[in-house]
C-alpha cells in the first residue's frame, strides 16, 4: 500500500498559483470560494476558469453575492439575472422611458454595471429583470456566445447595443 508522507516537498503551499488555478478549474464556484484560504489561493481564484456553472440573480441577497463573485472569480461563464424583489432595481440605463422610471422611482437601486467584472462571460440570461433603457455594458463581452433577453415587457424597455 503507497501512503502519502506528510514530509514531502509536495504540499499545498509550494504549488503555483498557476497549478491552483488549473485544479480549482474542476471545481463548483462554491468550492473554490470556501477554498481561498491563502494568498496564493486567492489569486489562483482570480485567475481561474471558472466552469459553466450558473448563477442566478434573483433577490437583494444573490445580487450582493455576485458583487462578490465578480472580484474573487471574474472568469465567471455563466450569469442569469432575474429581478431583484419588491422596492428593488437595477440602475436605469442610458435614455431610459420616463414614464417607467417614474413608476419605480421609489426603489433602491442596484448597480448592473457590476457584471462587466466578468471579462470571460459566455453566457447571458436575461429573464425578467426590470432594465429600462440602453446598456451598453451588456454588449461588451468578448466572449459572449449565448445571450437571451426574455420577460422584457416592451421591445423599448431594454436595448443591448445601438
Amino acid at each position: 500500500m503507497n501512503r502519502m508522507n506528510l514530509d514531502d516537498d509536495n504540499t499545498g503551499e509550494e504549488l503555483s498559483t498557476d497549478e491552483v488555478a488549473i485544479i480549482f478549474g474542476f471545481l463548483p464556484h462554491r468550492d473554490i470560494m470556501r477554498a481561498r484560504v491563502c494568498t496564493t489561493w486567492r489569486d489562483a481564484a482570480k485567475k481561474t476558469l471558472v466552469p459553466m456553472t450558473g448563477f442566478w440573480i434573483e433577490n437583494v441577497r444573490s445580487y450582493n453575492a455576485m458583487r462578490v463573485l465578480s472580484t474573487a472569480l471574474p472568469n465567471f461563464q455563466q450569469l442569469t439575472i432575474y429581478g431583484l424583489g419588491e422596492g428593488n432595481k437595477y440602475t436605469d440605463g442610458e435614455d431610459p422611458d420616463e414614464e417607467t422610471v417614474a413608476e419605480a422611482a421609489d426603489a433602491v437601486a442596484h448597480d448592473i454595471n457590476i457584471i462587466s467584472n466578468f471579462r470571460k462571460l459566455r453566457e447571458l440570461h436575461i429573464w425578467g429583470a426590470p432594465l429600462i433603457g440602453r446598456y451598453p455594458v451588456l454588449s461588451n463581452f468578448p466572449f459572449l456566445q449565448k445571450l437571451n433577453a426574455r420577460g422584457i415587457a416592451t421591445a423599448q424597455r431594454l436595448v443591448l447595443c445601438q
